[in-house]
């Protein structure tokens, strides 16, 4: 049976993942259904800015937590384009009322990655449907509790995510090859950039942006 409204043209979409089992799967269901088009696949932060630079989509599904930035930040950037794509986050973490509320204003939609085949068919349908989001010129979102690296080091995202590992400062620092007084110094850092004000947050965004 066709997934395809009559009259409709099939909604381009672009997938963007770090995972390429996730990718794969995600992009599997797209090319499955006559409603949709592949337009195209990234595996991080970086390529995906460079594709939805190049290619006309009017969906993209981006993972919430990647290795160089995470799907805020590329959502942020894009808006700042004044790109017309909308936005649907795949997140693979449970997230509480005040953070969806927030998620809410930077994209358009937001689905946890034990969603199967039908719900994610749905989702992308409802966002490419959804009014696209526009921040006022100047206006900066309020993400607090939706967590972006940008201004993290590279060094600071690997301790970040050596703490959503489980690992302690002595097995960072041992695994990274520093001391551990500058593992506890990134730390310190890594907390301050996200605004965080104890180690059960630290350990909680570590999980949200820094698992992978």
């Amino acid at each position: 049976m066709s997934d395809q409204h009559p009259g409709h043209l099939p909604l381009r979409v672009v997938v963007v993942d770090d995972h390429a089992i996730v990718r794969d799967a995600v992009s599997a269901v797209i090319e499955m259904s006559d409603a949709f088009e592949l337009a195209g696949t990234a595996s991080n932060g970086t390529e995906a800015l460079e594709l939805l630079g190049r290619v006309e989509a009017d969906v993209a599904v981006i993972d919430f937590a990647m290795p160089d930035m995470t799907g805020v930040d590329v959502i942020n950037k894009l808006r700042d384009k004044g790109t017309e794509t909308r936005f649907l986050l795949l997140t693979g973490s449970h997230m509480d009322e005040d953070e969806r509320e927030r998620l809410s204003r930077c994209a358009e939609g937001f689905l946890h990655k034990e969603a199967g085949r039908q719900t994610l068919i749905e989702a992308i349908r409802a966002v490419a449907d959804a009014p696209c989001l526009r921040p006022a010129p100047g206006d900066q979102m309020d993400m607090s509790g939706v967590l972006g690296t940008g201004d993290l080091t590279g060094r600071e995202r690997d301790i970040l995510r050596e703490i959503a590992r489980g690992h302690s400062v002595d097995q960072i620092a041992d695994k990274l090859g520093i001391s551990a007084a500058t593992v506890r110094k990134h730390r310190e850092n890594i907390m301050g950039k996200l605004e965080l004000n104890s180690t059960s947050q630290l350990v909680r965004a570590a999980m949200q942006i820094g698992q992978y």
